[in-house]
């Protein structure tokens, strides 16, 4: 919590890593992390669709009943119609269940996406399927789409501790290449040749 760090010390408060500590420890208590908000938030979506799906099959099979009972279908239509509808509200029910869980399984931290949705435009659905919870054919266009478009990820940081115990981003390590002459970025590329400008 670097950034609390510096937004305390600016604004002149003494004593901010004891601070700092007694922050992080109640903080938990009263924020959840947006990792753990997003899964609450998509299983709650995914619970509101269910519900509004069962409730137009009720209505859908109540509207056929109504139908059958003025005699204007017969006993043989009016069940083929309500195995219909059925039918089609488990695979709306389905549907809305896998689309939950490539969800839920694109922000975990094992993919890192940035944003599912994105992710999912970029995938072949018909190439993935859902065996329990463990998806089919989701892995290796992750793992192409992490090759070639690597911005729709989170970006993950290792933090390489000094000898005061401090942690600090390797990615602070680069240098800021608009202050930089040609000759020393020139030397800077060479020693570095993985690094992109």
């Amino acid at each position: 919590m670097e950034w609390l760090k510096e937004l305390l010390k600016n604004a002149g408060v003494e004593n901010v890593d004891d601070l700092e500590s007694k922050i992080s420890k109640e903080l938990p208590k009263h924020f959840k992390p947006t990792k753990e908000f997003n899964e609450v938030n998509e299983k709650l979506k995914n619970a509101n669709s269910e519900i509004d799906t069962l409730k137009e099959t009720q209505k859908s099979i109540q509207d056929e009943y109504e139908n059958y009972k003025k005699g204007s279908i017969k006993q043989d239509d009016y069940e083929a119609k309500v195995k219909e509808i059925q039918e089609e509200a488990d695979n709306k029910i389905k549907q809305n269940n896998f689309d939950n869980k490539l969800a839920m399984k694109l922000i975990s931290k094992e993919v890192n996406a940035r944003d599912s949705k994105d992710i999912i435009a970029n995938l072949d659905i018909s190439k993935i399927s859902l065996d329990g919870d463990n998806f089919i054919g989701l892995d290796e266009q992750i793992k192409d789409l992490k090759t070639k478009k690597a911005y729709l990820f989170n970006e993950e940081k290792t933090i390489i501790k000094g000898p005061d115990g401090k942690g600090k981003d390797k990615a602070d390590d680069t240098p800021d290449f608009s202050k930089m002459g040609y000759e020393e970025l020139s030397k800077y590329l060479e020693q570095n040749p993985d690094v992109e400008i």
